[in-house]
């Protein structure tokens, strides 16, 4: 890039600015409206962009565009834009501009959530640096609306005005309101262009600036157009006047008419790169089809991807790229739907009743799926224990400290089958033993508490071809019966189906998280 360029006339003499200074430093750029601020900033950028220095300008009034008249940048926002804004990965984007010296117009004049695009972006913009230590540039128009003197502050921009320059990122803030503006940021320039000011909050917050009241006294006489340029850009502060600009002056965001100079081949990059929708990999789509009977995805392809993309973690908290999602799968997660005939007294006869209810084919519980997979009652503790250490555990439960011989007596179990059945549940950490003389007694140390499997669900699967992941079943249909045998001799499942529940699996550089497929909650 050149070293030099001429920027202004100051009392017939040209005024040139160091490129290098400009491009790695920082910089504020302060005057009130029709004073001029965003005619400078568009000569300072057709400067930069004949001396092939790069540099990212935000646009929130859709300005800049008309720089596209006569040089080659790219232009990113909306209507009538090279590549369209909500379909761009800022943190690619970043780091594909820094490292090939790309000019661009990030302009988020018609988009809903400007401060959280520019917030994402600026610190894919510092991490990109930090990585590639290349000189760059960031120009952020109307500053205010990203840094003010509060707690809304960008800290990422912040941060980039405080260590930026170590990793070649300079920066310029332009703004109407330096009085509105953090002054840790403003307190960073060491570049002015100081144009004119007239209202007495905003003379006081550029007063750091000068070296007497008696100099702050001539902001207000600047005519519009004319500015103060001081800092490490001068050795003295110079009243000057920018150079003519070469492309139009629009005041409103525009319809771009002007004809190209031809393709750009950066631009050509990032259109291919950014602007088409991102693919990514779905497993489901060459997974193996299986005929089975299964729930259908309420979370749709389109949307899971949508998930994939919110659920990108960063490196830092403020600042590194987001991870990068590797593929999705659709696993097919087994669930057992169950119909049970039990046997109840009603007053002098008995009444056989049928309830359904799902069970979990991994963690043994019933489970609710009519809002998402949503656990309720865990068998758990006591899935694969035999008839009669169950009948032996749910005796123990109901009463605190029993001894053996009457939990014989309540079970009809003969004392080997007891003594077998205590000691396992001993081993398996359910119940403890105490002496009282020559009595040994018994206490449950489990939480585990009898469901209710009193409910009605209807059968919510259909056969059909899909493609995803079986998963393993788990629970057996043998245990499943001795578990409601042992609970009540007489009941007697009469229906055990096997059937699958959606769920996509969202794989990161380093992790995977499950997404339910038909709430679409994280798993």
């Amino acid at each position: 890039m050149d070293n030099k360029v001429l920027i202004g006339y100051s009392d017939g003499n040209e005024v040139y600015i160091d490129v290098q200074e400009i491009v790695t430093g920082r910089t504020c750029v302060i005057a009130q409206s029709g004073a001029g601020k965003s005619y400078l900033l568009s000569v300072l950028c057709e400067k930069l962009l004949e001396s092939k220095a790069p540099f990212c300008i935000v646009d929130t009034e859709g300005e800049y565009c008309s720089l596209k008249e006569k040089y080659k940048i790219v232009w990113i926002g909306k209507e009538n834009a090279d590549i369209d804004i909500d379909k761009v990965d800022l943190y690619k984007l970043a780091y594909k501009i820094i490292k090939e010296s790309i000019p661009i117009i990030l302009d988020v004049s018609d988009v809903m959530n400007e401060r959280e695009i520019i917030k994402e972006f600026s610190a894919a913009l510092y991490q990109a640096a930090t990585e590639i230590r290349q000189p760059y540039l960031y120009i952020i128009e109307e500053a205010d609306k990203f840094v003010p003197q509060s707690k809304d502050s960008l800290k990422e921009i912040e941060e980039i005005a405080r260590r930026g320059r170590k990793r070649g990122l300079g920066i310029i803030i332009a703004t109407q309101r330096p009085a509105i503006v953090n002054k840790n940021v403003l307190s960073q320039c060491g570049n002015q262009f100081i144009g004119k000011l007239t209202t007495e909050n905003d003379l006081q917050a550029v007063n750091l600036f000068f070296g007497s009241r008696k100099e702050l006294e001539d902001i207000p006489e600047l005519e519009p157009g004319d500015f103060f340029m001081m800092g490490n850009i001068s050795r003295k502060k110079i009243k000057m006047r920018s150079v003519p600009r070469k492309t139009k002056h629009v005041g409103a965001t525009p319809k771009l008419k002007t004809k190209s100079l031809g393709k750009l081949s950066f631009k050509d990059i990032l259109k291919k790169e950014y602007e088409e929708e991102k693919k990514i990999k779905i497993d489901e789509d060459v997974q193996k089809k299986h005929k089975v009977k299964f729930i259908k995805p309420k979370i749709t392809k389109k949307k899971i991807i949508e998930i994939a993309y919110s659920k990108r973690k960063r490196k830092f908290i403020l600042f590194g790229r987001k991870e990068s999602v590797e593929n999705i799968t659709l696993k097919l997660y087994p669930l057992i739907f169950i119909q049970l005939k039990y046997p109840e007294k009603k007053l002098l006869k008995k009444e056989v009743k049928i309830y359904s209810f799902i069970i979990d084919s991994k963690s043994p519980a019933i489970v609710d799926i009519e809002h998402g997979l949503k656990k309720k009652y865990s068998f758990e503790k006591i899935m694969g224990l035999n008839n009669y250490e169950i009948k032996t555990l749910l005796r123990i439960l109901r009463t605190e400290g029993i001894n053996a011989k009457q939990i014989a007596s309540d079970t009809k179990l003969s004392s080997k089958n007891i003594r077998s059945a205590l000691l396992k549940l001993e081993k398996k950490n359910l119940i403890t033993s105490f002496k009282q003389g020559r009595n040994k007694f018994y206490s449950a140390i489990t939480n585990f508490v009898m469901p209710n499997f009193k409910k009605h669900v209807k059968y919510p699967a259909y056969e059909d071809t899909v493609a995803g992941d079986l998963e393993e079943i788990l629970v057996k249909e043998k245990d499943i019966r001795n578990l409601f045998k042992s609970i009540n001799p007489n009941s007697e499942i009469i229906k055990h189906e096997i059937f699958y529940y959606p769920i996509w699996s969202i794989y990161f550089e380093d992790r995977i998280i499950n997404i339910d497929g038909i709430s679409g909650k994280e798993i």
